[in-house]
């Protein structure tokens, strides 16, 4: 269908009960359609609109033919798109597509060394290297109303997480590359969110930790501080944070801004476990993130520090962000072993 005839139909089908042709004429113009008359001969002679009562509305055919454009719109726009073979498998589909708002965040960029990133990742997922060097983004966030879609938020729950995720790629059973995040660590200071997290498919690739979280507030300074409990040692975070914004990164960083970090560490949508011949996505739809630099005050985060990927980890960068609104999809999966 030609954006004209697309136009043409969208104009008709947002008013109930159709349109005069002066006025579908009117509206085409404004959306910069050169030739109105015209756009509205094709959908008529191909039967996608016809005339009532001198007022112009979609056919069912026409109706179907913009279900239709949709769809392959709301596809070219996807950016987890589903290939051939990728199957839905949620685990408890009305528990787990859930949404919620990030109140506020920070994202500490760290770039590692890539060999020490692959021992912590199962195959076939291995590290992205994006300058030279692998990352991992410790994300800590102050989550509110997260429920089931369609639950009112009175019936949400608000609470802290902290997640390590790695940028890391794989190889599918058709020999094509996907990106996404792995976790290599995450926390929360809900014992229920970490109880259900942990008995739900989306999550069993790795074990939800418990940790006392605060996330304060003085001015322009932030404050977090997560501290886990015995059981997950490792993982004691604490950071403080001017929060004016930045429009360049600080000395040092790979980075020459926002926007070229923007495609290798913001748009990650998915996020991937490995179980068997399969690799399990689960995508979060998110708003813009609309983050900037910001600059630490104090920051001490012993993963790095201590942890697995010491020494050689550095930090590069830290973001803030604040009212970014996400919800999860069904979880997917698809072959990583190539078939004969």
């Amino acid at each position: 269908m030609k954006p004209e005839s697309l136009a043409a139909l969208v104009a008709l089908a947002t008013e109930p009960w159709g349109l005069d042709e002066p006025e579908l004429h009117s509206r085409l113009a404004v959306a910069g359609v050169t030739d109105p008359a015209s756009a509205l001969r094709a959908i008529a002679l191909a039967g996608l609109a016809r005339e009532e009562r001198r007022r112009w509305v979609p056919t069912p055919l026409g109706h179907e033919a913009l279900r239709e454009a949709h769809l392959l719109l709301a596809s070219s726009q996807d950016p987890s798109p589903s290939p051939p073979g990728m199957e839905e498998c949620p685990s408890v589909p009305w528990l787990t597509q859930v949404q919620t708002h990030w109140v506020e965040a920070v994202s500490l960029n760290y770039a590692v060394d890539a060999e020490r990133l692959a021992r912590l990742l199962p195959a076939p997922l291995v590290p992205e290297i994006h300058r030279g060097t692998a990352w991992v983004q410790v994300l800590m966030s102050s989550l509110r109303d997260m429920r089931p879609q369609g639950v009112s938020p009175l019936l949400g729950v608000c609470f802290y997480q902290v997640s390590y995720r790695a940028a890391v790629r794989y190889r599918n059973a058709r020999g094509e590359w996907r990106r996404g995040g792995y976790f290599v660590r995450s926390e929360t200071n809900d014992p229920v969110m970490r109880r259900v997290g942990n008995a739900l498919d989306e999550f069993r690739f790795h074990e939800f930790g418990e940790a006392h979280m605060v996330m304060a507030r003085e001015g322009e300074l932030l404050t977090v501080a997560a501290d886990p409990e015995a059981a997950f040692p490792g993982g004691r975070l604490v950071g403080v944070f001017d929060t004016r914004p930045q429009t360049h990164p600080p000395q040092g960083s790979v980075w020459t801004g926002l926007e070229d970090l923007h495609e290798p560490l913001v748009e990650c949508y998915d996020a991937l476990g490995v179980s068997g011949d399969f690799v399990y996505v689960l995508t979060i739809d998110r708003a813009p993130w609309n983050a900037r630099f910001c600059t630490p005050v104090e920051l001490y985060c012993e993963y790095f520090e201590e942890g697995p990927l010491a020494p050689g980890a550095r930090l590069d960068s830290v973001l803030h962000l604040t009212e970014c609104a996400y919800r999860w999809r069904p979880l997917r999966r698809e072959r990583h072993t190539v078939e004969p």
